[in-house]
């Protein structure tokens, strides 16, 4: 192999590098179905989430970045947020006394959430491995997963200073497949005091 303007052994070089990267990229993808994400990759979301664990991966990566569609992608058209007792009361401005709301309100909430200058950065973790069917579904196709969260949003104030909120807990989320077989998280649970 010879290249213009280079000698042999950087050709060489060039070849084998490029051989070798070639080689990298296949291993990492792996030579699956073309159309199924990788797990280990947190970056890319799952299309279809054709699994509870799925579907929570998408919504997490939809907090991280924003991703308004995505986000309300991740729920059913019949989503419920459950609240904690202690945190019954009112939000927002409507006057609306709370002790659950559905997708119309978590869109509004999470609308203005990811549009505010006080939320520049969302960091959401989202731990655990327990799933299990829901014994409120008769049907057996509702699985119920516990995870413990860890949520930061934060911004820079004029000074260049880090401020904002964290909340930790645990939730339930509840996901059942659609007609398709995608999943979608149907309940979310808080089980968090903070």
């Amino acid at each position: 192999v010879h290249v213009e303007g280079r000698g042999e052994m950087s050709a060489l070089k060039i070849a084998a590098e490029t051989v070798l990267m070639a080689i990298f990229a296949l291993s990492i993808t792996g030579c699956s179905n073309p159309d199924e994400v990788i797990y280990w990759d947190p970056w890319n979301y799952y299309t279809p989430a054709d699994s509870a664990w799925k579907v929570l991966h998408n919504f997490q990566l939809a907090y991280q970045t924003k991703n308004l569609d995505a986000y309300m992608n991740c729920l059913d058209e019949e989503f419920e947020f459950i609240l904690l007792e202690a945190d019954w009361g009112f939000y927002g401005q409507d006057s609306v006394y709370y002790e659950s709301w559905g997708r119309d309100v978590e869109e509004m909430f999470t609308t203005s959430m990811f549009n505010s200058s006080r939320a520049e950065i969302i960091d959401l973790e989202i731990d655990g491995d327990n799933e299990a069917i829901w014994y409120g579904d008769s049907t057996g196709s509702t699985l119920q997963l516990v995870r413990a969260f860890d949520l930061k949003i934060y911004y820079y104030d004029e000074d260049n200073v880090q401020q904002g909120w964290r909340a930790q807990g645990d939730a339930i989320f509840r996901c059942r497949p659609d007609e398709n077989g995608e999943y979608r998280i149907w309940q979310w649970e808080d089980l968090s005091e903070t």
